[in-house]
């Protein structure tokens, strides 16, 4: 009867577990096919990452999967002009034709200098191990994630490892009673675990855990806080040393038992602000009280090691690293950070007393039958800290007030995680201090210290010893190369998934930077500007037609919750004809090199194959083949890929020892940086020998200090800090494409203004629904809409990020919002020269528009 009727008949109705790829979570999902047809998307309920849960871009991609305007084919260039907006006058080719095209010129450049190859992504889970095989296979080490480390992690990281032993930090909100979020919102709009964290969040909320926000903007976090404090931009290391003191100075709340075990903060300090040492083996002295004398700090002799005081080595004078940093601390009184933050030092007060009485130094908490610390306060902290010129130092400071408190890897605290893993155990490193237990992709280990020496990548990470990257300074390598000791030049760039035309610097500074490389090859889904930098393009999958292993391996997985898991992303649906994953070109593209066997020894090594799926280096294999292989070395044989697309996720119970690591590790963490000071000294002998003379290693310090960023002081007119602010709808400029974020976005009227605190406005003679001129001090100028609000800093004017993209055919256009980033300062003054994060204080004059 319903065919009579005309009815379709459904011949297939299945739903297919899978792994989101709207932003980095790689939340667990469940996809309904209808006919080959994509109908629905939903969390899985199974999945313990996000409880099955999906937010509003998970369900959206749908209409990226069927965006019409998707590249299908293998596209040439045919104008040898490039430039921002500049027509590349692309033709279409044949995948052979591609395929050589590239081949060749990989070839060539291996013979004569395989460094000359860079490959730039953010494709975190699909490049992975398998992409890194690659550019070890060919010789090279450059590679760069591109527009990410402009901006983001470039001092966590590095003090996540420290600290943590792991890539990122998160917070224990299920156990914690009193979380200040600074500079971040985790739970509401932070890509990190957004859908999970938010149900833990909320939760954790309706139990009662008391939220301070600090940031200059009421943000999406701010406005479910049981406090918001704005702070002035660009302070947040002297707020940070304001409430150290008075937690250490004025109240005396620290936690002098987990400072002595787990931290260096009783290491005597000598005058040149390094480690008093063993005349004989040259390790850490301590100050043992009962015995009156020096021992080394690991003594099992000691009876109670000195925190404070000063005492005497071999006629030296020295204190423990904890007195130098209560003393270092007491030129923040509260008074003068008030001054330099604009937050009343009543408030510095009460928040530091907050703080410190819910942290309930010295109480206990048994978990699965395992007594451990219990510190239910914490800092939370990410991108708003990390924006300075001096990042390191305001990392450190907001870092420290977790530490004095022990609220580090126990019960309640600040937990390390993405790292982890049921085979994960840090060391003890040189002087007793933590070590990873292994390297994460994409980035570099900061303790021990690298050896400082000219630069051999063009992220120029050897002039910086204590960072994870160095993406921000591939600008200034691309423009002068010589200048920083690289001996050579870059001839190929292949990229995927990053858009750094529109989302580091200035599109046509960027434009001019590119230009340098003679041959790009781009993998990508849809046009947008960095696309027509390329000579030649292939068409990229969408996650729903792509297979990933394990894309929550780097940076989404959630250190509580009792589980370890696994995720497998697999196609739902086929890609078009003609359609590939631009991670299984590799593969091609190495055996039309002729280095298919080196491939394939690199990629035994870094997927860990184990016998009999190790890859006979003269086999060929498919795609497929190779991540069965993966899945069974990793899981054993039964866990093969067949399994993974089956159930979609592997999980496994975690111990209490892996969610709360501190009291079972040996490595302590540093109080005192002391090892810092010997970085820096090796940057400036090195820069000082390449002539970098204005290298500024101010930052290398044991104790932090407040330094101000360049556009502290306002300039003339130019009187107004101007934010970016994160909406949870969208992720960088990777779903600008997207119908229905777009029409979601539009449905905010706000979205497209750029907000001013309402009497900042009114002084300015500005009203509500007005055109504006937003002008920078680089000299950039664009048109906005003024709206009101007083929930912002007024000192400050906010745009949503990622406005103002240019992604021809798309439903948004050229210049549709303020584009940020075009408003920013580029030269190396801007640069952190102790995590190479770019200084983001912008000043700008906003007036009405006349005319």
């Amino acid at each position: 009867m319903a065919q009579a009727l005309g009815e379709q008949v459904n011949e297939e109705d299945v739903w297919i577990p899978s792994a989101c790829y709207m932003c980095f979570n790689a939340c667990s999902i469940r996809v309904r096919r209808v006919n080959g047809v994509v109908v629905k998307i939903e969390g899985d309920p199974d999945s313990p990452h996000n409880l099955g849960k999906l937010c509003g871009k998970g369900n959206s991609a749908i209409m990226s999967l069927y965006n019409p305007h998707r590249v299908t084919a293998p596209l040439r260039r045919t104008n040898p002009r490039k430039g921002f907006g500049v027509d590349p006058g692309f033709e279409e080719i044949s995948w052979d034709e591609a395929l050589d095209t590239v081949a060749e010129r990989l070839k060539k450049v291996r013979a004569k200098d395989p460094r000359a190859l860079m490959i730039s992504t953010f494709d975190a889970h699909g490049f992975g191990p398998i992409g890194e095989s690659f550019l070890s296979a060919f010789g090279s080490e450059n590679f760069t994630s591109g527009p990410s480390g402009f901006f983001c992690g470039n001092n966590l990281h590095p003090l996540a490892w420290i600290n943590h032993g792991t890539f990122f930090m998160e917070s224990d909100v299920e156990h914690c009673k009193y979380l200040i979020q600074w500079g971040t919102q985790f739970g509401a709009a932070i890509n990190f675990n957004f859908t999970g964290t938010a149900a833990r969040f909320a939760d954790s909320r309706q139990r009662g855990m008391k939220l301070v926000v600090v940031d200059p903007m009421c943000s999406y976090t701010a406005s479910k806080a049981n406090e918001w404090i704005a702070i002035r931009p660009g302070t947040d290391g002297a707020l940070a040393l304001g409430m150290l003191n008075v937690l250490l100075n004025e109240l005396g709340i620290y936690d002098a038992r987990f400072i002595k075990e787990h931290t260096n903060g009783a290491y005597l300090i000598g005058p040149d602000g390094k480690y008093a040492r063993h005349p004989e083996s040259g390790e850490p002295l301590v100050w043992d009280t009962a015995a009156g004398i020096p021992k080394e700090y690991h003594d099992r002799t000691m009876v109670d090691p000195a925190m404070e005081g000063a005492y005497e080595v071999e006629g030296v004078p020295c204190q423990p690293g904890f007195q130098l940093l209560k003393d270092h601390v007491r030129r923040y009184p509260p008074e003068k950070v008030a001054e330099i933050t604009t937050v009343p030092a009543e408030v510095i007060r009460r928040i530091a007393r907050e703080y410190g009485e819910a942290a309930r130094i010295g109480s206990t908490i048994t978990i699965d039958g395992v007594e451990l610390p219990y510190r239910p306060a914490h800092v939370d902290w990410y991108r708003g800290i990390n924006q300075h010129r001096y990042s390191m130092s305001h990392g450190v400071a907001v870092q420290l007030l977790n530490t004095v408190i022990g609220a580090v890897d126990v019960p309640g605290g600040h937990l390390g995680t993405s790292g982890s893993s049921p085979w994960w155990s840090p060391g003890v490193g040189p002087d007793g201090l933590l070590v990873p237990a292994r390297e994460i992709c994409f980035a570099l280990q900061p303790y021990p210290p690298r050896k400082v020496r000219r630069a051999e990548v063009y992220e120029l990470t050897e002039l910086f010893p204590l960072s994870c990257y160095g993406r921000s300074m591939i600008h200034f390598a691309f423009e002068d190369p010589a200048r920083f000791g690289l001996d050579y030049k870059l001839e190929v760039l292949l990229h995927a998934r990053n858009n750094y035309m529109m989302t580091t610097v200035k599109p046509e500074w960027a434009a001019e930077s590119y230009r340098q490389i003679p041959f790009i090859a781009t993998f990508t889904h849809l046009m947008e500007a960095s696309t027509e930098m390329a000579d030649v393009v292939f068409p990229d999958t969408h996650f729903l037609e792509r297979l990933d292993c394990f894309p929550n391996r780097i940076r989404a997985l959630v250190q509580t919750g009792g589980y370890w898991y696994w995720m497998l992303r697999q196609p739902v649906v086929e890609p078009p004809a003609g359609v590939r994953h631009w991670v299984s070109v590799l593969f091609d593209l190495a055996e039309r090199m002729g280095m298919l066997p080196e491939y394939h020894r690199v990629l035994n090594h870094h997927l860990a194959l184990k016998e009999p799926w190790i890859l006979d280096p003269d086999g060929r294999y498919g795609f497929e083949e190779i991540c069965d292989r993966w899945c069974r070395s990793k899981f054993g044989p039964e866990h093969s890929l067949a399994w993974f697309k089956k159930y979609g996720i592997y999980k496994e119970p975690k111990e209490v020892r892996h969610t709360y690591p501190r009291p079972f590790l040996k490595g302590r963490i540093p109080l005192y940086y002391e090892y810092f000071l010997k970085a820096g000294e090796d940057v400036r002998r090195v820069t000082g020998e390449l002539g970098l003379e204005d290298w500024d290693t101010d930052g290398y310090e044991a104790i932090p200090d407040w330094h101000p960023c360049p556009a502290f002081e306002p300039k003339g007119e130019h009187d107004l800090f101007l934010l970016n602010y994160k909406v949870p709808y969208h992720t960088q400029s990777n779903t600008y494409d997207n119908a229905w974020l777009e029409d979601l976005t539009a449905s905010y009227p706000d979205n497209r203004t750029v907000l001013i605190n309402t009497q900042t406005a009114l002084r300015k003679g500005i009203a509500e629904g007005d055109e504006v001129i937003v002008e920078s001090t680089n000299g950039h100028r664009c048109s906005s809409v003024a709206h009101l609000v007083e929930t912002i800093h007024p000192e400050v004017a906010a745009v949503m990020g990622t406005q103002g993209h240019w992604i021809p055919g798309q439903p948004v256009p050229r210049g549709k919002g303020v584009h940020w980033n075009s408003m920013l300062k580029w030269d190396l003054s801007q640069i952190d020269k102790v995590t190479s994060a770019l200084d983001a204080c912008v000043r700008v004059r906003i007036s009405k528009a006349s005319g």
